[in-house]
């Protein structure tokens, strides 16, 4: 790719003090220290300002223009959204198969697009579709009546359970589970007995989620997943929760039943939410962060149970100072304790 057209694709703009030549070619994307003369690389950590010096870039991604860099600068606001918008004119997956194994069982009431590919193993179940060009790998289960939409890759071991709707653009990684029962159990006299999770699941166009999540159908209506959300490995979200376009879901994130979370959501690793609660548009969470309560738009919050940021990391401070604080205090009470005594001696001697 001509390194003119790239600054086009990913809105940057040249700054080549040094005058170098701009008609090159840009063969691909690598960090600083062992980029090329032909690869296109990046700063987006501060850390490594210090290779601008000595990297042979061609050309690299910058938030503002130093003085010290060898190559032609690209300067961008976010380094790294361009960064990303660069690597995905040099990525594609690889897949290795083509066309439509005899070896995957598909129903002969599914619906399959003829450019869809189906890798041996997979199967697929009575009244399910699968759109234009998508790629199911082998050992994928798909159930009855699920719907998947065009350009999605469903990898290895992905099981898409009765009814579930994906839409387009959809990646699914190794082991994931989409429309497994929610835990819906009521406790009586008679023992726990099973509420039915007879909804579905609805995962909008351009999300991604992660190799061994589980996103669990709803008890009635439906689990929604909005529009561009990015889901990463080990995460787990129940019956009856909806999560806004454009959110990013950390490892190990888990949010229980019927919460209603918005839009640009971001939930740090091992956090959680708990159960019928409203988180609103903008929110972050930090890693480990245990939500109990509904929260209004914006704002970020860490700590168990939640607190803003702000007076998180205060009563952090805080809590280091604890023993020195606790050792004061030990001293003060044995200096009160001492001019108590000698109170007391003194009115002993005022008696006699």
């Amino acid at each position: 790719m001509k390194l003119k057209d790239l600054v086009q694709k990913i809105g940057a703009q040249i700054v080549n003090p040094k005058g170098l030549t701009e008609d090159v070619e840009i063969t691909g994307v690598a960090p600083l220290h062992n980029a090329g003369p032909q690869d296109l690389s990046f700063l987006t950590n501060p850390r490594f300002r210090d290779q601008l010096a000595t990297s042979r870039a061609a050309a690299i991604i910058v938030r503002e223009p130093h003085d010290d860099c060898l190559a032609i600068q690209l300067v961008h606001v976010n380094p790294q959204e361009a960064m990303a918008l660069a690597s995905l004119g040099f990525f594609s997956y690889q897949h290795r198969f083509a066309g439509q194994s005899p070896l995957a069982s598909v129903h002969e009431r599914a619906q399959v697009a003829a450019s869809a590919t189906i890798y041996p193993f997979a199967f697929i179940d009575a009244e399910a579709s699968i759109q234009e060009h998508c790629v199911i790998y082998p050992h994928v289960y798909i159930g009855p009546k699920a719907k998947i939409g065009a350009n999605c890759i469903l990898f290895p071991g992905v099981v898409v359970m009765s009814e579930v709707e994906i839409g387009d653009n959809v990646i699914v990684h190794s082991n994931a589970v989409i429309g497994a029962d929610g835990f819906g159990f009521a406790s009586g006299k008679k023992g726990i007995t099973k509420i039915p999770q007879t909804g579905k699941v609805v995962i909008d166009s351009d999300v991604e989620i992660g190799s061994l999540t589980n996103i669990d159908r709803a008890t009635f209506d439906q689990t929604h997943i909005g529009r561009s959300t990015k889901i990463d490995s080990l995460v787990h979200i129940g019956h009856n929760v909806e999560i806004g376009e454009y959110s990013i879901l950390c490892g190990q994130f888990g949010v229980a039943g019927s919460t209603k979370i918005g839009k640009r959501f971001l939930a740090g690793g091992q956090s959680a939410v708990t159960a019928g609660v409203t988180l609103g548009d903008g929110i972050t969470i930090g890693g480990r962060c245990g939500v109990s309560r509904s929260l209004p738009d914006g704002g970020t919050y860490h700590g168990v149970p939640e607190r803003p940021a702000q007076e998180w990391r205060r009563d952090v401070v805080l809590q280091k100072k604890l023993p020195e604080l606790f050792k004061r205090m030990k001293m003060l009470e044995e200096k009160v304790a001492a001019l108590k005594a000698q109170e007391s001696g003194m009115e002993s001697q005022s008696e006699l």
